[in-house]
């Protein structure tokens, strides 16, 4: 069995959830099943770590790297009107969808998988199936942050078209039901499998030698950021020396400006940080939180797992799917939250609460795992 995928997801990222999880699927596929990826230039870590795709070279002035890798409203669009419209440009992207073509056209594979959701390959498919993979609902269950976004209207088309489709979680399929009627026999869930680690030893020397609490990713409108900080105020009155360590996208004015107004200016640390360094951080940190409103699936939280740090969660989205018992979870009312309360109850537990919260975290990693993710997707493609 011969599969194909595209170059979307490798050209968009240089590293992130949706590219990684694509390079775990494909690096554990059983050994009957070939593959081919339609990408000739990339800065995607996970691609160039795994060595899926031979001749790969680094690209060093793209669309991507014009417009900026921090984070901004409207930089989907931005981006894909670039690549959609000023195909007379030589770049990157014209190398990478033209090999895509290229190989859509020859027609050596049995199953196509686009990594994203630009429709350009329907006209080359002919009679070939093509698998779809919905990570999450975020821009149809959050309009009013993507307006003009051809992102849910292209994603509705290809769930209606494609033959087969992953959801990422449950909650991501009851999602793709409900926003896309899409009927459910023709969506399989396949869970992301948790990561690789690196062996921390309890010796190693601290990052940030006074007490914290880990924010991970980006944190834009839906990541509920500004409710932490509002949050993170309160805790700091009941101890003033703890601090919030975040990585990612520089801060903003606006993020700034907030610390300002809760005064936590000096509580707050922004960290550009190594796949080393984030794991020490997870492992010495008292808790990650993720106040997300809604996610597809949360891999940041198996990583928090995988290095034995206790997650604080917000009690939604598909948070408790995919964490269980092993995460302490907030609640909202409105505008209102216990988050500061659930992180000065993890500041004040015993060791042998903190223990027996790890070991849960630990034991939830179990249900998790890329080879039989990987196992499911193969049978998917089987089926078709």
């Amino acid at each position: 069995m011969n599969i194909l995928y595209d170059y979307q997801a490798f050209e968009m990222q240089d590293f992130g959830g949706v590219s990684k999880s694509f390079c775990e699927l494909i690096s554990n596929l059983p050994s009957t099943c070939s593959y081919k990826i339609g990408i000739k230039e990339s800065n995607n870590i996970h691609l160039h770590q795994s060595q899926l795709s031979s001749n790969l070279i680094y690209n060093n002035l793209d669309i991507n790297n014009f417009i900026s890798k921090n984070y901004f409203r409207g930089k989907y669009r931005l981006y894909e009107f670039c690549n959609r419209y000023l195909t007379f440009i030589p770049t990157t992207h014209n190398n990478n969808k033209n090999y895509s073509i290229k190989l859509l056209k020859e027609q050596q594979y049995d199953i196509f998988h686009p990594t994203f959701f630009d429709d350009y390959f329907l006209s080359y498919l002919g009679n070939k199936p093509f698998v779809l993979t919905i990570h999450d609902m975020i821009p149809e269950i959050f309009p009013e942050y993507y307006q003009k976004d051809r992102q849910a209207l292209l994603k509705k088309k290809l769930a209606h078209k494609a033959n087969a489709i992953i959801a990422v979680s449950n909650q991501t399929k009851e999602d793709i039901i409900r926003f896309l009627n899409i009927p459910e026999k023709k969506i399989t869930v396949i869970h992301h499998g948790w990561p690789q680690i690196n062996t921390i030893k309890e010796s190693t020397p601290r990052i940030i030698n006074e007490q914290y609490f880990l924010y991970v990713g980006t944190r834009n409108t839906y990541k509920n950021f500004s409710l932490l900080v509002k949050e993170f105020s309160k805790v700091i009155e009941y101890k003033p020396t703890i601090k919030l360590v975040c990585t990612g996208p520089d801060f903003s004015k606006d993020e700034l400006y907030l610390f300002k107004q809760y005064n936590i200016t000096n509580n707050v640390i922004k960290l550009k940080a190594t796949d080393k360094d984030l794991s020490i951080l997870y492992s010495q940190a008292i808790a990650f939180i993720f106040p997300s409103l809604y996610e597809g699936f949360g891999m940041p939280i198996l990583e928090a797992y995988a290095y034995h740090c206790p997650v604080i969660l917000n009690n939604s989205s598909c948070f408790p799917e995919i964490a269980g018992d092993a995460a302490i979870y907030f609640s909202m009312q409105g505008n209102n939250s216990n988050l500061s309360q659930k992180m000065i109850q993890i500041i004040n537990y015993t060791p042998e609460e903190r223990k027996r919260l790890i070991e849960k975290g630990t034991k939830q990693l179990s249900f998790y795992s890329w080879k039989e993710s990987a196992e499911k997707l193969f049978k998917v493609y089987s089926s078709l």
